[in-house]
């Protein structure tokens, strides 16, 4: 299945009974990156009730990890309905932080859902989405003359050549879509360039 990510973070404030809600949804590929951005959000709102999270890394439909944290709200409140609403939108390596400022009336626990579910909601709708494209790396190998045309045909499968080292030879790393990587192999191969190393 595929599934969208974040182009880059966003940031929305939303209101319940007087309580504010603001959320952080941002692109996340890794627990610790996360957990660094979530320090960053509780130095810059110290005074706040609660920061409660949900995070996603991998495919939505099968995460590599996935986790929700009340932070002291009532349990299964505000972290689960943010995660599952990640889930349900098929957002993948994504991390959302809401912040509550408590406004001084108690929203009861179905109150808190729609109110932490509201706030990523509203941060999902204006946040840029573009979908997950899975990428492969390679080595090719090839003679000095035909160094132009390796770079000339990985464009034209969507990919980019990474560092080059000129030896004897020239050896070209590759970074493409995993999807454009066996059109690309074949053409290679009938044009006699040397795969080092496949990783696909």
């Amino acid at each position: 299945m595929s599934y969208q990510i974040l182009c880059s973070p966003v940031v929305i404030e939303t209101e319940e009974k007087k309580s504010r809600f603001i959320c952080w949804l941002g692109p996340v590929t890794d627990k610790a990156a996360f957990l660094r951005q979530l320090e960053i959000i509780r130095a810059l709102y110290p005074d706040a009730s609660h920061h409660c999270t949900a995070l996603v890394i991998g495919n939505p439909s099968n995460p590599e990890m996935m986790q929700a944290d009340d932070d002291g709200e009532p349990g299964g409140s505000a972290g689960r309905p943010m995660l599952e609403l990640l889930l349900k939108q098929e957002v993948g390596n994504v991390g959302a932080v809401v912040t509550r400022y408590f406004g001084g009336t108690k929203l009861g626990v179905g109150g808190l859902m729609r109110a932490y579910r509201g706030a990523v909601g509203a941060a999902l709708r204006v946040a840029q989405l573009q979908p997950f494209v899975a990428e492969c790396q390679v080595i090719v190998a090839c003679e000095f003359a035909q160094e132009s045309r390796l770079r000339f045909l990985v464009g034209q499968y969507r990919g980019h050549c990474l560092e080059a080292d000129y030896s004897s030879r020239v050896r070209v790393g590759l970074q493409l879509p995993e999807d454009q990587w066996p059109l690309l192999q074949e053409q290679l191969l009938a044009e006699g360039f040397l795969i080092l190393e496949d990783g696909g």
